[in-house]
């Protein structure tokens, strides 16, 4: 594992990790590249101020797909030997939502919104993290994968059908997919299922995880009466985004009781009131990789198990996959188990599933006192 760190004119840091889920490709990438670089990016502003909670709306971000969008399948490799394939939005095909956008709104073109402008330089550029600016999450990461694989596991202790879900730090929201993917190709429920995603970016939010959850919907079960009766896309690697389809997916959300909602923001703004309450299931992946940030993960994540808000939970699982070291950004596995036994005495991370060879990556299980 490395990284290029590259030194901003604003004082930023910005670094590349070559170790993501390469868009092209459905298996791992784990290239070793020992370079350090600096660079000047002239575009980050020199004062950031973090984004603050807001909530995104299912209906204003469908409104906002364009009529045809591309994907590729993410081959995910299973604990029981097997394969699982979920489908990805297309990078490129996001890329040019958002030129095809600016190009529409002359507005836009003179000014666009920081998070158009965001996701276009960080579609354009190899870095894969700025603090407080883009966290990474318009690529798929391994441990994402590694994640999906250890909950396919404990499928049969483990029940997601009417469970409150919390997933921090989704980006293309891998393990969520997983969950839909388990929830659409099983018999309706009368249990409401409450899937919750979380991401520093609004912009990730809108170009990859709510189309990634469409496709997902789109090639299960549920969606077999929709295929059979809609007008094809022209490749089989297409979707159209027909007023039909949105609400056939409504229909479907409602068939299978999925609640879905959105969140935007930093985690130390995240308010736990406005989502109702705390989860049975929180999960999170690639996310501790930066020590000043660990205390607002750990308390986000704690209150989310723990709140004591509207709905509590009488048990939970808290999962956290991540990479054993992070070098050059200060985080990993000891940092993350050091910041829960500090903060929250009686506090416990247990390691669930490991990975020894090449590149160290573990999932492991945070209990809270």
């Amino acid at each position: 594992m490395s990284f290029d760190l590259i030194t901003c004119s604003s004082q930023l840091k910005m670094f590349k990790f070559n170790f993501d889920v390469e868009d092209d490709t459905e298996h791992y990438s784990t290239a070793v590249n020992h370079t350090t670089q600096n660079q000047g990016h002239a575009s980050v502003e020199a004062a950031v101020v973090p984004d603050v909670f807001t909530e995104l709306f299912l209906a204003d971000a469908l409104n906002s797909l364009p009529s045809k969008i591309s994907y590729s399948p993410v081959t995910i490799p299973l604990a029981n030997g097997g394969e699982l394939s979920l489908p990805r939005r297309d990078l490129f095909d996001a890329r040019f939502q958002l030129i095809s956008q600016n190009v529409d709104d002359p507005d836009a073109l003179e000014q666009p919104s920081v998070n158009a402008r965001s996701a276009l330089h960080f579609l354009d550029t190899p870095s894969d993290l700025v603090p407080l600016v883009y966290e990474g999450g318009l690529k798929t990461w391994e441990c994402s994968l590694d994640l999906v694989s250890y909950l396919d596991g404990i499928k049969s202790q483990f029940d997601f059908s009417g469970k409150r879900v919390l997933e921090i730090g989704c980006g293309t929201s891998i393990p969520s997919l997983y969950i839909l993917h388990r929830i659409f190709s099983s018999p309706p429920s009368q249990n409401q299922t409450h899937i919750h995603l979380q991401d520093y970016n609004a912009s990730v939010l809108e170009l990859v995880t709510i189309p990634n959850i469409i496709l997902t919907w789109y090639l299960s079960e549920a969606a077999e009466t929709y295929r059979k009766s809609e007008e094809r896309a022209d490749s089989p690697l297409e979707l159209n985004i027909s007023e039909s389809l949105k609400d056939a997916f409504h229909q479907s959300l409602v068939t299978y009781g999925v609640d879905l909602r959105f969140f935007s923001g930093s985690w130390d703004t995240f308010d736990l009131q406005k989502s109702c309450g705390s989860y049975n299931l929180v999960l999170t992946s690639e996310t501790i990789y930066r020590m000043e940030s660990l205390p607002s993960l750990t308390a986000l994540m704690r209150g989310a198990c723990n709140a004591e808000v509207s709905q509590a939970v009488d048990d939970y699982l808290c999962l956290v996959a991540a990479k054993v070291l992070y070098f050059g950004v200060g985080g990993g596995v000891t940092e993350f188990v050091r910041c829960v036994r500090d903060l929250y005495k009686g506090g416990t991370v247990e390691t669930v599933w490991e990975k020894t060879q090449g590149v160290e990556r573990r999932v492991m299980s945070v209990r809270w006192n």
